[in-house]
């Protein structure tokens, strides 16, 4: 129940009427990005037609949307200097979760997101000589 909510919940904030914002290309694009934690790094996928990203991290699979902060994303508050260029809510099946703030938006994501246990991640392009941790 819990989870069916915030993913309604993650429905909800996120619905966009479909216009590009942010320097966003309107062409679809789907990339990698890297969540790092500055020990591990975990792999993670975006695709901007549903403005979807997802990351596997110890076995679990987040998947979620993210906004630019030119769309309606009512509920993150208002008022933080970073995430200028938007936010998102990934969440696992497990109900765990990751906030993300977000610098700039896709191709060239950056951003740190955080999970409901504190832990934090540096959210930017995948790097070829990086190393990414198996699941």
């Amino acid at each position: 129940m819990k989870l069916t909510l915030m993913i309604s919940l993650s429905m909800l904030v996120f619905a966009s009427g479909g216009a590009s914002a942010g320097g966003e290309s309107s062409a679809a694009i789907k990339g990698s990005t890297s969540f790092s934690t500055g020990e591990q790094t975990y792999l993670g996928h975006y695709a901007t037609s549903d403005k979807s990203i997802s990351v596997d991290i110890d076995g679990l699979n987040y998947k979620g949307n993210y906004a630019s902060l030119a769309e309606d994303i009512s509920g993150f508050g208002s008022g933080s200097t970073s995430g200028s260029w938007g936010r998102a809510f990934l969440f696992a099946s497990s109900a765990k979760t990751l906030r993300c703030q977000l610098d700039a938006g896709f191709p060239k994501v950056s951003g740190q997101c955080q999970d409901a246990g504190g832990r934090q991640f540096l959210l930017k392009p995948p790097s070829l000589k990086q190393t990414v941790a198996s699941p």
